[in-house]
Parts: structure tokens; sequence; C-alpha cells
């Protein structure tokens, strides 16, 4: 082994990206859900009692899924504006079916609309950007039919701005493409929803009839759903319209769904949990954003407190399913978000390997950053490392198998001539962080690595030496 090797982003450029050929051991979680779990009981003890689930999956495998108070896995419930996520999709399915152009104007469809008001695109109307107002009674009127709703808008509903200038969220612009939709289609919206959703993602307890009525559904807010039905449609999302080996949406349709689509519109009107205005695709909002606006996670959260979330960076999604005024229960919601991004690696990281023993509770590896080629602050970080203690962070290109016996640990990195081990430190604090730029990395090169560290005086342990799970790394 070489040690003291300062500059690691250079020596993985050295490995190469035929490394990746080399294949990875057999994954394990290396995660822990403790928090995640005392957060949702939590949450049912104060603001929303009735009961609560959480579902947690990447790549088609369930990571967490839980019941909470008197909920269980079939509860459904109202998702309210949850619901322009689902609208989003059948109006997505349209374009990949060619019937539908989302910067086509409204009046091609729909003559009622006319002047300013029908130059209105279904992109504008779904990034709620269009220039009409969020509310109108007649989107939430039962006694009509979606036709004459969007009859009434166009006849006496006047536009606030311009198309395109202002962001204006509501229900009002939704509903009208939503009747665009059924002309097109020549199906009413239920049938369109069945056709192009529900039927293809087998989402047999989702309907619109959460809010509103079946000859009026609210576009933007009326569906009710339960947990497996909207992880099953995250799941697509997930799998950029791809679910479990059958095509719901092009690839191409899915990644303009979760990008910013207001073009530049000032955001007028924003719901008051909404902190800071980032963007709106398709149908959810931009969460977190890249340094160039791309997004890393979207969402699509309901009045009720009912959300998905969908987190780019990592390639897993999240339901959060509750029945209470959303003003309660984001504060949960926020903290169960922030307990997630925490625990899940991110796309190209793969744990295997456990931990062993140690006084500070089982180390755990992770990184500070995805492993994309360029990234200047990627690292490698072990957390529950007892203060000031020591030891070396492994870093090699294969993985020992089985793993190597020593002094009482598991050695899951090859410790061949190329391998590094690189001493490390801990602060204070009790975590490790070893710096890794991967400025020269190219795409596709894959590496192993783990840190070993060495109890300190003052802290006892049954062990010499204790380590982490280790971490197989594919930069991207």
């Amino acid at each position: 082994m070489r040690s003291s090797v300062r500059h690691l982003g250079l020596a993985l450029a050295l490995l190469g990206p035929e490394l990746a050929a080399q294949g990875c051991p057999l994954a394990t979680p290396c995660h822990d859900f403790t928090a995640i779990d005392a957060e949702m009981q939590a949450l049912v003890a104060s603001a929303a009692r009735s009961g609560a689930n959480l579902s947690i999956g990447r790549a088609g495998q369930s990571l967490f899924r839980r019941s909470y108070g008197g909920f269980d896995l079939a509860t459904q419930v109202p998702i309210a504006s949850a619901t322009k996520w689902l609208s989003a999709a059948v109006i997505l399915a349209l374009v990949d079916d060619g019937v539908l152009d989302l910067d086509a104007p409204v009046s091609r469809w729909l003559p009622q609309f006319t002047g300013l008001k029908g130059t209105m695109t279904v992109r504008q109307m779904f990034s709620h950007t269009s220039g009409l107002p969020g509310q109108d009674p007649s989107i939430s009127d039962d006694r009509i039919t979606l036709a004459q709703a969007v009859d009434h808008i166009a006849a006496n509903v006047p536009l606030r701005a311009a198309p395109g200038a202002e962001f204006f969220y509501g229900g009002v612009s939704m509903h009208v493409a939503g009747r665009v939709a059924e002309v097109v289609a020549g199906l009413g919206w239920a049938e369109l929803f069945l056709a192009k959703v529900a039927v293809p993602l087998g989402m047999t307890g989702t309907d619109y009839l959460g809010i509103g009525s079946a000859s009026n559904p609210r576009i933007a807010g009326g569906a009710r759903s339960t947990l497996g039905d909207y992880e099953r449609f995250m799941e697509m999302i997930e799998g950029r319209g791809l679910f479990r080996g059958r095509r719901v949406l092009s690839a191409a349709a899915v990644d303009l769904m979760v990008q910013d689509q207001t073009r530049g519109a000032i955001p007028v009107s924003v719901p008051p949990t909404v902190d800071v205005f980032r963007g709106y695709g398709i149908g959810c909002w931009m969460e977190r954003i890249d340094a160039q606006g791309r997004s890393l996670e979207v969402s699509s959260p309901g009045a009720f407190g009912f959300s998905g979330i969908l987190d780019l960076e990592r390639g897993t999604h999240a339901v959060f399913l509750v029945q209470s005024l959303n003003q309660r229960t984001d504060p949960f919601f926020d903290s169960v978000r922030e307990l997630i991004r925490g625990q899940l690696r991110f796309r190209g990281i793969e744990c295997f390997g456990g931990s062993s023993p140690a006084c500070e509770g089982a180390l755990r590896m992770r990184t500070t950053t995805a492993p994309l080629s360029g990234e200047t602050a990627f690292a490698l970080r072990c957390d529950h490392v007892p203060a000031l203690g020591g030891g070396v962070c492994l870093v090699g290109p294969s993985a020992a198998i089985p793993p190597l016996p020593v002094l009482g640990v598991e050695i899951h990195v090859a410790l061949g001539p190329v391998t590094i081990a690189e001493p490390v430190f801990a602060g204070p604090d009790g975590f490790v962080a070893l710096p890794i730029p991967l400025t020269t990395v190219l795409p596709g090169t894959l590496a192993f690595a783990q840190f070993v560290m060495v109890p300190n005086a003052s802290c006892p342990a049954p062990l010499p030496f204790a380590t982490s799970h280790a971490l197989a790394i594919t930069v991207r």
C-alpha cells in the first residue's frame, strides 16, 4: 500500500474508467431510519393525530414503509395539490402521443378563448404562468361539467397579466388545460386518467373524488390516493417514465416535468409554505437546484400535508401521507425530508459490508456530494468517530471478496499495490472528512473506500480497530 497520498483525485484519475467493469460487491442498506421513525411518531402525537404514512424507495425497492396512528397502508386521503403531479402526467402522456402541443395557443382547441387569452399555452397553464388568476368558483361547482366550467372561465374570468409574464399559483389554468386534454383525446378526464396513468401503474385506489365532483373534476387539486398508489407513481417518475419494465411516459417528458418551465415569469403569488421560489415544472415545485438552475429535488405538496418527493441527486423518492393542515405538518415534513437526505446515499454510491462495534456507535461512511466528474467539493466522510481519534481511509481499485479479516474487523477494500491508505484524524466534533477533488477524474471511474479507525484512550472499545462499512464509488 502507498500511504500519505495527498492527491487522491489524481490517483483516482489514474485508475481509469475501465475499473467500472470489475463489478460491485453485494450492496447493503447502510442507512439508519431511527430518527425518521421518531419524527413521524412525534408528528402523529401532535399535528396529525388521525395518523400518517411514510414510504421511501429507490429503483423499485422499498427502503422504508410504515403506518402510524390510526392509518394503515390502504388508508385513502384527499391529496389536494399533490394532484397536480398526477394531472401533469396525463397531459404529458398526450404530448407523447403526438396529439397535444405544449406551446400551441389554447384557441386551437378551445376557440371560445379569444384575443390575448386565446394565446395561452398548455405549458403556461401547467406552470402557473398563463396570466389567469389562481381561483374561481367555477372550478369547485359540482352542479356543472368541466366543459361548462371552462366555458365560464373563457367568457367571464379576465386575465390578470399577459400570458408568460407572471407566476400566479392556483387551479384555474390547469382546469382549462384539463378540458384541452378531453378535447384532443375525445375522452372525459376520469377515463383519460385511468387510461394514461392509473391502469398502467396499477393505481386502484386513486381517483378525482377527493374534492369536487365526477362531472367537474378539480384537475389541480381533486384527487384522493393511497400510499401504495402514489408510491407507484413516484417510482415511475424516478424511473424517467419506466415502471417495472413498462413505458408510461417518455424519458423526455419526465425530464421536462421536473425542470423549471416558468421561463422568467415574475413570481407574484406563491403559497406561504414556499420559503424561496426556485421554479416550477409541469405540476411540481423545484425544491433544490444546482448552480446552473437544474433541479436536484422536486415535490408536489398538498394543503392537507400529503406530498411526493423526488431526489434527483440520490435517485430516491418518498411519499408523505397525512390529512391535516399543512401549516401544522410542514415542520415535520421538512424535518423528515432533511433526515432522508442525511441517510440516503447519492447516485453513483453503493454501500457494502458492515460497520464493526465502536464506542461512539457504528461508524457511518458517506460522501459530501454526488460523485460527479469535475466536482471540486467531493469528500469522503465518516461520522461517529471518537473525538480526536485517528486512523486511515483505504481507497483502492477493487473490493476484497471475501473481506479480509484483520484483528477482529473486516477490510472490504482489496489491499493491492495501488491501494491508498490516507491518514485521517477526527476533530473534537467526532467526524472525519477527506477531500478527494474529482477535477481530473473521468466518468465511469470506479473506486472502493473504507475507514479504519483506532479508538483513543478515552474511548473503550471491544476491538483494537473500528471499521466503517465500505462504499463503491462510480464517478458520473
